[in-house]
């Protein structure tokens, strides 16, 4: 991994025992590791931020869409898993 700037995080300790594990059964460094998992999830959260204000900017513009559509986009860029039916949802009646 390319040079960069050093931080610190205080983690529990079965995250770091979680990423020593990783590290010693792939032979990669630690900080390889938890560098590719906050990147991956920072991007996967600007990417759903991004979604959520495109969707906010939408609706304010009446452009509004029907729920198979969104879960069709969502399974589109891998946010819902391929094989997600939004009619086998096991919706208690107490929940709606």
């Amino acid at each position: 991994m390319a040079a960069g700037i050093t931080t610190s995080i205080r983690m529990p300790q079965e995250v770091r025992d979680l990423y020593e594990t990783i590290a010693q059964a792939t032979g990669r460094a630690k900080n390889d590791l938890m560098v590719e998992a906050l990147l991956m999830e920072g991007q996967r959260r600007v990417h759903e931020i991004a979604m959520i204000l495109e969707g906010g900017a939408q609706a304010r513009a009446g452009q509004l869409s029907s729920i198979e559509d969104v879960v069709a986009r969502f399974k589109d860029k891998g946010m819902l898993p391929a094989d997600f039916d939004l009619d086998a949802r096991d919706v208690d009646a107490d929940d709606v």
